[in-house]
Parts: structure tokens; sequence; C-alpha cells
């Protein structure tokens, strides 16, 4: 029986932790203070991404099915809801003093998730 390789993982988190220090740096050289502010909005985006492909592609193969869209399910369920506690989070006990750098870097993050597929050849 032949295994299906697993998709390029490492690669597509690999990018998007480079696109975030970029955007950092470019938050540095734009805003001066408001780093802390871009890095946390990556980190909104970045962190349940993760967990979320950790989740889904913990189980492979045909006979695994009911397990990978049980998974699926969860897995969204749970990047949906971290990405609001860590939404709140941040907007309770940080106080950004920048929200503007905040939601574009993590609309950048999960925008250059999107379009990694295309970016990976």
């Amino acid at each position: 029986m032949a295994k299906l390789p697993r998709p390029p993982l490492f690669k597509m988190f690999f990018k998007q932790f480079i696109a975030l220090l970029f955007i950092c740096g470019l938050a540095l050289t734009i805003w001066p203070g408001s780093l802390l502010d871009a890095a946390l909005g990556g980190f909104i985006a970045f962190v349940p991404q993760l967990i979320f492909a950790y989740l889904v592609f913990m189980y492979q193969g045909a006979r695994q099915q009911q397990n990978q869209i049980k998974m699926m399910f969860l897995a969204e369920g749970i990047k949906f809801g971290l990405t609001v506690v860590l939404f709140v989070a941040v907007f309770v006990l940080v106080q950004p003093s920048n929200p503007i750098s905040l939601l574009s870097t993590y609309a950048a993050v999960v925008l250059l998730h999107w379009l990694n597929f295309w970016l990976i050849k």
C-alpha cells in the first residue's frame, strides 16, 4: 500500500515566519513603537494555524478517514476559539498602542497562509 506524502508544512510555516519577521522589521522602521503590536498580530495568526495543522495531520491513511474528519472539525473550532481568546487577551492585557499595526500584521500572515499553496512551488 502506497503512503501519501505529507504536505510541506515546514516550508509553509517557515515562509510565514520569515514574512512575520520582515513585517515586524518594517513596522520597527516605520513606527518604532509598534513592534510589539506587529509581533502580537503575527503571533495571533501564527499559533492557531500551527495547532490546526498539527491536529489535522495527526491521522493519515484511508482507514483513519473518520478520525480525520473529526479532527478537521475539532481543529477548526480550536483554531477559531484560540484566535478569539488571543485577540481578547491582547486587547485587554496589552492595550495595543497601534491597533492598525496589530490587525494589518494579522491580516498579512493569514493572507500569506492562503496564498502559500501557490507560492510553495
